[in-house]
Parts: C-alpha cells; sequence; structure tokens
C-alpha cells in the first residue's frame, strides 16, 4: 500500500512533545494540577497500532493515545492517521448506553490525531488477568450487558432510522481497517500467505484450512454475514486485549475498529478470547470454572437484550414503544445471532492459532503442551464452522480437557 498522504501539521509525539500538547489544553492541565514538568508521562504501547501514553500528575490522570502513520510494530505497513478519530465517534456513539464501561472522552485533537481520554489507573488487560486466576464470570456478564446495549441502542430498534443511518455514513469510512479484519479474520487463514504462522503440531490441521469443501462454504456464509448484515455499531474487535478488568469492574477500550455489522460479530469476538483461554489454562478446575463463562455471557446478552427489545424506545422506528402490542426480540432473530456468535468465534480463534497476530496465551506452556493445548483449540474452531447445527451447543459447553 503507498503511504498516504500527511497533513503538514501533524508530526508524531515523543513524551516532550506530548507534555506541550497537553500544556496547551487548559481543562487537562486543571485535571492533572501542577506544573507540566512535573507530570510523570509513561509509554505503555503493547498494541499494533498506535502510541498510548499514560499521564499522571497531581490531582488527576488520563490516557493519551496517537495514531501513527504505520503499524507500530510494521513501519513497512502504511497506514492513515484517521484510526483514532473512528474511535473518537465510537466513544461518543455508544457513551450514553453504557456508563462508566468505557473511558470518558476527554479531548481530541484533530491535526495531531491525538486522542484523550480518562485513565483506568489500577485495570489490566484481561487476557493476562485470565492466565493469572482473574475470575472471568463478572467480566461475562458485563460485556453480555454490555454488547446487549450498545446493539439495541445503535440499531432501528434503539431510536430514528436517521441516526442509524448517520452512523452507516460515519463508520462505512472505515474501510482501512476493516479491510484488515476482512484479510486477517475472515480470508488469510484459509490460504497460503506470508503473514500466516502456526506451531508445527498445527501442520495438518493448517492443510485443511486450505482445503476443506465444509470450512469453505462456512467461511463464505460468515464473510456474507460480516459485509452485508447493518444490525447494529460495533466496537469491531472485541477480544481480551480491548477489554480492562480491575476487581470486578470492566471497561472497555479501543474502539478504533468499529462499523456497522452483525451483532453476532462481536459476541463471537469475546467469546473465542474465553474459549482460548481455556485450552491454554494449565489447570484443570481453572479450565472448569472458565467453561462456565460461555453461557453465562450468552444468557445475560440474551436476556437484557430481550428486555431492551420488550420495553422498546420511544423514539424508535422498528417495534416503537407506543405500539401497544409490538413484537419485541424472537427465536427466529436469536438464533441467527447465535449461528452469528459461532461462527466468528470460530474464525477468531482461527485466526489467533494460524495467522497474524497470535494470541500468547498458549507461550507460557511447555512442549509438548504447548503444541497439544492449540492442536485442541484449532480443532476445536474446525468442528464450530464444519457443523452449523451442533455448534451453539458445542459452544455453550465447550470441553477444555
Amino acid at each position: 500500500m503507498s503511504a498516504p498522504s500527511l497533513p503538514p501539521s501533524y508530526r508524531p509525539l515523543d513524551i516532550e512533545g506530548l507534555r506541550a500538547e497537553l500544556a496547551g489544553v487548559p481543562a487537562l492541565v486543571q485535571r492533572l494540577g501542577g506544573a507540566p514538568d512535573n507530570w510523570s508521562i509513561r509509554e505503555v504501547s503493547d498494541g499494533n497500532l498506535n502510541t498510548v501514553w499514560l499521564v499522571h500528575g497531581p490531582t488527576g490522570s488520563l490516557c493519551a493515545k496517537q495514531s501513527l502513520p504505520h503499524v507500530r510494530v510494521d513501519p513497512s505497513w502504511k497506514m492513515p492517521l484517521d484510526r483514532t478519530a473512528f474511535e473518537k465517534a465510537w466513544l461518543e456513539n455508544v457513551a450514553p448506553f453504557v456508563g462508566d464501561a468505557i473511558p470518558a472522552l476527554l479531548h481530541f485533537n484533530p491535526t495531531l490525531y491525538l486522542l484523550i481520554t480518562h485513565c483506568l489507573d489500577g485495570y489490566e488487560t484481561l487476557g493476562p488477568a485470565l492466565l493469572k486466576g482473574h475470575d472471568p464470570l463478572p467480566v461475562a456478564h458485563r460485556i453480555g450487558r454490555f454488547i446487549a446495549h450498545t446493539a439495541f441502542h445503535t440499531s432501528p430498534r434503539g431510536g430514528p432510522f436517521e441516526e442509524c443511518a448517520r452512523r452507516e455514513q460515519i463508520f462505512a469510512g472505515n474501510t482501512v481497517l476493516t479491510r484488515i479484519t476482512v484479510d486477517l479474520v475472515l480470508s488469510d487463514p484459509y490460504r497460503v500467505h506470508p503473514r500466516n504462522h502456526h506451531h508445527p503440531a498445527l501442520t495438518d490441521l493448517v492443510k485443511q484450512l486450505h482445503t476443506d469443501a465444509q470450512i469453505h462454504h462456512a467461511v463464505c456464509r460468515m464473510q456474507e454475514r460480516f459485509l452485508t448484515s447493518r444490525q447494529a455499531l460495533l466496537h469491531g474487535d472485541l477480544h481480551a486485549g480491548s477489554i480492562m478488568v480491575k476487581g470486578t469492574d470492566t471497561a472497555v477500550i479501543d474502539g478504533e475498529f468499529a462499523l456497522v455489522g452483525p451483532i453476532g460479530f462481536d459476541c463471537g469476538m469475546f467469546a473465542a478470547s474465553l474459549l482460548l483461554a481455556g485450552f491454554a489454562l494449565p489447570d484443570t478446575d481453572a479450565r472448569a470454572h472458565l467453561a462456565t463463562a460461555l453461557p453465562l455471557f450468552a444468557e445475560n446478552f440474551e436476556s437484557e437484550y430481550r428486555h431492551l427489545c420488550a420495553n422498546g424506545a420511544p423514539e424508535a422506528d422498528l417495534a416503537p414503544a407506543f405500539l401497544r402490542h409490538r413484537r419485541g426480540v424472537d427465536e427466529d432473530e436469536l438464533a441467527v445471532i447465535r449461528q452469528d456468535m459461532a461462527g466468528f468465534a470460530a474464525m477468531e480463534m482461527i485466526r489467533r492459532l494460524t495467522g497474524y497476530a497470535q494470541t500468547a496465551y498458549f507461550t507460557m506452556l511447555p512442549e509438548p503442551a504447548c503444541g497439544e493445548r492449540q492442536k485442541k483449540a484449532l480443532t476445536f474452531a474446525m468442528q464450530l464452522l464444519r457443523d452449523r447445527a451442533q455448534a451453539w451447543s458445542r459452544l455453550m459447553a465447550p470441553h477444555f480437557s
């Protein structure tokens, strides 16, 4: 991809450059307190795309994120800068419906593509937390409710169709990051590609991914769902690295992949993270406990989504509240979401085991357990794709042993 042209006033910031920018925003100076020279600024970038800092002052803190003109971990992979603008738009669109489940938006500099949000002090990302024994059940509960509220309120069930059209127009422009999803999740694992790699124990299964007719038919079906369904505004990348936890508190971050699409996609991304962790955990009791998080997540999502749909929204144009005999969510609609959830969970698992940006869950395991556990996980994911009729029951009762 050719390098996008950069705005004349854009420049990548270092710590001192960030300090100077923050010092020029009175509201942020007031939040942090003290003199700018005394602020503590620490770079904490651990994702693939952006530079991230945590800033602490005498009276407050914040998180700063800047888009780079390339993938942070691969400068040869050029990228446009607008991904923080899409994250800002996602925060603005879901904030009225999810409370403290996302960090508050504090400031955005459209020239530097610099996004400033509330700092989640004391939180850690869900992936490492799960491997250290963090209880997955409160997370499953909160993420189920989170997806239910974002799905309902950003769909025609939750407001006027004009708002849905406005969101579609905004997020239809997020084509570069959506292309990454189409390539890395929905396409690359099913062909020979230089970005792919896998543990040697997976070689025979990877050959099946490239040639198996049932799997390819399922892949086409899920590609169609992702590219044509316009149910609600999605986070678009809701894996364990986009979820922060502290005790029983949970927060969702990194909404830069946001798009309008099938509700089951966000559900599937989250489910895949739980499943991969379950296969990687060395302790049998911990695996059994984590397995209970899958049905808890689904139950909380469905019960909250049913409740929201049953009550309706006053301004909605689909099943509005004024209709005394309005149609709520029915089993056919939930069945589609379940099928999507199972299919996208399978594809995300396959990507994280055989494609680009793989999970780190299994790296803590010695050999041969590392390869054996990955093989079990990949076999499970391929079963989800091959057997659509049994996919949901398998997803709700995974056998990690």
